[in-house]
């Protein structure tokens, strides 16, 4: 059945990004905000069955945000959607979770996988690993200056997933990370070298995949970042974590995994241009 696919303002897509993710319009009113262009696809009986907007990405273009509804018209709403996306931004990808953007649709608007968003969980890993010479790893609280926060969550900017950090982001408690549970890396010259952030829940820590400044990857400072973190984990009672990444390395999953973590839940990044 075939589907028609037309441009329309980011402010028209809550109510269809509400249906797409089962939440209140105004749960999902911010996404609309961090869209720069945007397009809603109709079935042959003109119903709306999905919507997509562009979020830029610092390195990587733009995001693919939101996806096709369920129902017959769904693979082919989703690649009609991939694929104005792609016209327009040229350079641009989405996560291929299965139900918004399957990854067959994706494929048939012409993108490839590049990457992937994995959850690892598992026992809090023990052991530690020294901090490369020049650097040295502080609690996130001791370092209150958000411009040095800034450029730490900047770190991760060039992974594909990731999006461009704002200030609100460098606060204490941003996404309920726990400053005193967090660890930054500095260089001799107190610039920012890596991060580490996580938050404690009920029964283990929530962690995000260190990000470690480019000039600097090729160094241990990733395994000390994260053991560094478990290790305060540990210390406060959580015997278990998870760790969030977007766009790792098959060497960087290869060392978390050798850390007794398993693969939970992975969605494959496909991308074009």
């Amino acid at each position: 059945m075939p589907v028609t696919v037309s441009p329309v303002r980011p402010a028209d897509l809550p109510p269809v990004f509400a249906a797409l993710y089962g939440a209140p319009g105004e749960a999902v009113a911010w996404m609309a905000d961090v869209l720069v262009r945007a397009w809603m696809v109709q079935n042959k009986a003109g119903e709306v069955v999905g919507a997509v907007g562009l979020r830029p990405s610092p390195a990587h273009g733009a995001e693919l945000v939101g996806g096709a509804l369920p129902g017959p018209d769904h693979l082919e709403a989703a690649t009609a959607l991939a694929y104005a996306a792609r016209q327009d931004a040229g350079c641009a990808y989405a996560f291929a979770d299965g139900s918004l953007f399957p990854a067959e649709a994706l494929e048939a608007a012409g993108y490839r996988e590049v990457g992937a968003y994995r959850l690892l969980a598992g026992p809090t890993p023990a052991g530690r690993t020294e901090v490369p010479e020049g650097l040295r790893l502080l609690p996130l609280a001791d370092v209150s200056d958000p411009a040095t926060r800034l450029d730490a969550l900047a770190t991760y900017e060039d992974r594909i997933g990731h999006h461009a950090v704002t200030p609100e982001a460098a606060a204490d408690g941003a996404g309920g990370f726990d400053p005193h549970l967090s660890l930054i890396a500095l260089d001799a010259e107190g610039r920012a070298a890596g991060l580490c952030r996580a938050a404690p829940e009920e029964l283990y820590a929530r962690i995000d995949a260190p990000g470690v400044r480019a000039d600097l990857r090729h160094t241990g400072l990733r395994a000390a970042l994260l053991l560094g973190v478990c290790a305060l984990a540990r210390a406060r009672g959580l015997e278990h974590v998870s760790v969030e990444s977007w766009g790792d390395t098959p060497g960087e999953l290869a060392q978390d995994l050798a850390l007794g973590l398993g693969v939970e839940t992975e969605n494959p990044i496909l991308a074009v241009g």
